[in-house]
């Protein structure tokens, strides 16, 4: 058993099996590289600031919503002209749809993990492709 802090709680530790830990850290890894898959090599060093900063559940997120994206893509004829990954947001977070989304509050948070996701990816790549690295 390992004491590890409740984020929710301050000041009160939980008592829990040490291969939690260790299977929480595996999970983000494994999310975190999946994520990182999904942009250049060369742009992947700048999106590993913007994943570190997340949690599981937020990482998990993420990776359904690219997911649902790469489903979309290979099967829709609405994503012949390229993928526009806002269009697929009110139909990934429809509550009617997915059990998941009944809470809205955890539904507006994930909403704007995704919206700050897709701007990072937006943002940062278009201003790390004007900054020479020595890739």
């Amino acid at each position: 058993m390992t004491n590890v802090q409740d984020n929710c709680n301050e000041g009160t530790d939980l008592n829990v099996p040490m291969e939690l830990p260790l299977a929480v850290v595996a999970s983000r890894s494994s999310l975190a590289g999946a994520l990182l898959r999904t942009v250049t090599a060369s742009k992947r060093r700048v999106v590993v600031g913007f994943l570190r900063g997340l949690s599981l559940d937020e990482l998990e997120c993420l990776a359904d919503f690219e997911g649902a994206c790469a489903l979309e893509a290979n099967y829709s004829t609405d994503w012949s002209n390229g993928l526009n990954q806002y269009r697929l947001l009110p139909a990934f977070f429809d509550d009617s749809t997915a059990e998941r989304w009944q809470n809205p509050d955890d539904r507006a948070h994930k909403t704007f993990i995704v919206l700050a996701w897709l701007e990072f990816l937006t943002n940062s790549l278009r201003i790390s492709e004007s900054i020479p690295t020595r890739d």
